[in-house]
């Protein structure tokens, strides 16, 4: 626990300038590539205290994103977010209520249906008008040239690594060419349409879980939350590294979502021609220590990082190519 006010001086003054009451500690929560959580303890209750990046280090509004979602969600009756109390653009911090459980290591069926029910909701609440005022979500995929063009971006942003190289050459291309010929030679390549469009938590899955006594999940990290193909929402919470999900919850999975979507009949021949695509860039993002401007030169203790990341892209890739051809649509 920390109650040195010097030790952080940035987030004890965020923390006596938006906290409702006297900060007793601060204690750090948790932290990310971009942001940092820190639990406030305060003498009736406790709160949560997120920093985002600077925009020198992001360009993208990270904090109002998550303002706006968070509010958005919170006057629509959400109540499996944290509720949203004040924010400082000028500092760059938000604070919100504290959410009490613990991580969701394992999955059961209860909380599989908690989260499609969260994701049903969120596409229900993409009819509301103001629902219009939100950014496309992070690296939002609205066809099959985008996720294409995410995937040759990904690729070119990669060192030298013989490795590397040779998986890339070879059994990555080779997935990659008859996902991406399939795809962009369907009626998906071009923009899908506004009316097939929904609001999306992007980065959803239980990896932003806790789950509190009661069993019910809350969820957080809402930064990147925005409009985009319910593909996505649907292909990332079955590809994420972090849900391991078996091939009937991801049945289950697309089934619940197109239910969702009933003014939208072609979801699942969509998910089924996309899939693919997706998992090949979940492999380069899986890949993400190799870049470039990440990578160290020379031979390290990273190299088992290296090595590590490359087993569980290799992984990802034979994924995309048995979702090569199709499966829920033909179910």
């Amino acid at each position: 626990m920390n109650t040195d006010p010097d030790h952080d001086a940035a987030s004890w003054r965020a923390a006596r300038d938006l906290a409702p009451a006297p900060v007793a500690a601060i204690e750090p929560a948790g932290s990310g590539a971009n942001s940092h959580v820190y639990r406030l303890r305060c003498d009736d209750a406790d709160f949560a205290l997120k920093q985002y990046p600077t925009p020198a280090r992001d360009l993208r509004d990270r904090l109002g994103v998550e303002w706006r979602a968070l509010t958005f969600l919170a006057e629509n009756g959400v109540d499996a977010v944290a509720r949203p109390i004040a924010r400082s653009r000028t500092s760059g911090f938000v604070l919100m209520e504290w959410l009490a459980g613990t991580p969701v290591a394992r999955h059961g069926p209860d909380d599989l249906r908690q989260a499609i029910a969260f994701m049903s909701r969120v596409f229900d609440l993409s009819r509301r008008p103001e629902a219009l005022s939100f950014p496309p979500a992070a690296e939002a995929c609205l066809s099959a040239s985008a996720i294409v063009a995410q995937i040759e971006q990904r690729r070119a942003a990669f060192a030298r690594d013989a490795g590397l190289d040779r998986f890339l050459g070879e059994r990555f291309q080779s997935v990659y060419r008859d996902a991406r010929d399939s795809a962009l030679g369907s009626e998906w390549a071009g923009a899908l349409p506004s009316a097939r469009r929904r609001l999306i938590p992007a980065d959803f899955g239980f990896h932003n879980a806790l789950r509190g006594t009661d069993g019910r999940l809350r969820y957080f990290d809402f930064d990147y939350f925005g409009w985009d193909d319910p593909v996505k929402l649907a292909a990332d919470f079955i590809l994420h590294p972090a849900m391991s999900l078996t091939p009937d919850e991801d049945a289950l999975v697309a089934r619940a979502l197109a239910a969702a979507l009933p003014d939208d009949r072609l979801f699942l021949p969509r998910l089924d021609a996309l899939l693919p695509l997706h998992a090949l860039r979940w492999s380069l993002i899986l890949l993400n220590p190799f870049r470039a401007d990440r990578k160290p030169a020379g031979p390290t203790d990273d190299e088992k990082v290296l090595s590590r990341q490359l087993a569980k892209a290799r992984r990802m890739t034979a994924r995309a190519s048995s979702f090569l051809g199709g499966r829920f649509a033909l179910e």
